[in-house]
């Protein structure tokens, strides 16, 4: 298997983008965010889990054999990861204490140091856990990169210490996930357990690879079907009110990643063109992008120009947030994810 699905990527370009759909939640009885679809497209951050546990294990699962090897793939996630992090932190907590609206004149007591404790939360990638207390980062997608880096803490050290029971242990982890999240009673979890819902989703992941690694299937038939399945499903937990049902859709990713990796159909090719390579690319840009720029247009439109509030003008608030979401995120994939993360390398080194 190629150490790289093309398609894949440009499922997680469209995902990234419904997540902006999802977060343009101002005016929540608009038909834009008001219908299940878009209410449940939160769900497709679990896909990001498993297609994560997925690639990892498909550049990792034998690679990581002595502490040096460890320590050398987690330098590795580190540098992919935190400088868009803390850029995306930085500019979350300016905009907020420039703002009209800032947040500063609500936090009571807390003052300056609410920036404080939910900057140094998010930054220390524990933004999922309640280590330092369940602080929702200003930039509030960003739990989910914690739970990432949780997920690849802990896929290293099953490697490094139990080798030979890796799998085992895998089996193990994704079980008592599932146990927790029922225990809670709710499956959205994120500032507080999030990452126990990312590694049940990232062990997923994992076994993909594995049932990938040892079998080749034609399934470009079930492209289609699949994607009708996925929305029936979402349409389903959400009029029947099924909230813990969402455990089953880590479980319906990685079928998906099953069948778009085993697939040459008109899906498949779609998602390998290049404008849908290109939102893959700059994907991660997108998700820790889109919380400002959402922030941003509303309050152009709708407090400095004093726009109507009628479904035209969301409309034209979700448009105007996707195309400058991924028109900004061109450039901080360039600027901060590339050569920031070019910059970390050679000074880690």
């Amino acid at each position: 298997m190629k150490d790289r699905v093309e398609q894949l990527d440009g499922l997680r370009g469209i995902f990234a983008v419904l997540v902006i759909a999802h977060h343009h939640n101002a005016f929540k009885e608009s038909v834009f965010y008001n219908n299940f679809f878009v209410i449940n497209a939160s769900l497709f951050v679990d896909f990001f889990f498993v297609l994560s546990g997925f690639v990892i294990a498909l550049n990792y699962v034998n690679r990581i054999h002595t502490p040096r090897d460890f320590f050398t793939f987690l330098k590795k996630r580190f540098i992919r990861l935190y400088p868009l992090l803390f850029y995306t932190e930085v500019v979350f907590i300016i905009a907020n204490l420039l703002g009209e609206q800032s947040p500063l004149k609500n936090v009571g007591s807390l003052g300056l140091s609410y920036y404080f404790f939910t900057a140094f939360d998010t930054l220390t990638f524990m933004g999922s856990s309640t280590v330092f207390g369940a602080w929702i980062s200003n930039n509030y997608p960003s739990w989910s990169i914690s739970a990432e880096m949780i997920s690849y803490l802990v896929f290293g050290l099953v490697l490094l210490l139990l080798p030979r029971f890796k799998y085992f242990v895998f089996i193990l982890i994704t079980i008592l996930s599932a146990v927790f999240i029922y225990s809670r009673g709710e499956y959205l979890l994120a500032y507080d357990y999030g990452f126990v819902r990312a590694l049940l989703s990232f062990c997923l992941g994992i076994f993909t690879h594995l049932l990938l690694s040892k079998k080749s299937f034609h399934l470009s038939a079930f492209e289609i079907p699949f994607l009708l399945f996925l929305v029936l499903s979402m349409y389903c937990v959400h009029h029947l009110d099924l909230n813990l049902w969402k455990l089953v859709f880590p479980f319906i990713f990685a079928l998906g990643i099953i069948i778009f990796s085993s697939s040459t159909g008109i899906v498949t090719q779609l998602l390998s063109s290049k404008p849908f390579q290109y939102l893959g690319k700059i994907s991660y840009s997108i998700y820790l992008n889109h919380a400002i720029v959402l922030i941003f247009v509303n309050v152009v439109l709708f407090r400095a120009l004093k726009s109507p509030e009628n479904e035209w003008m969301f409309g034209l608030s979700l448009a105007l947030s996707i195309a400058l979401t991924i028109l900004y995120s061109h450039f901080t994939y360039e600027w901060v994810e590339k050569r920031f993360g070019k910059f970390l390398k050679t000074r880690l080194n």
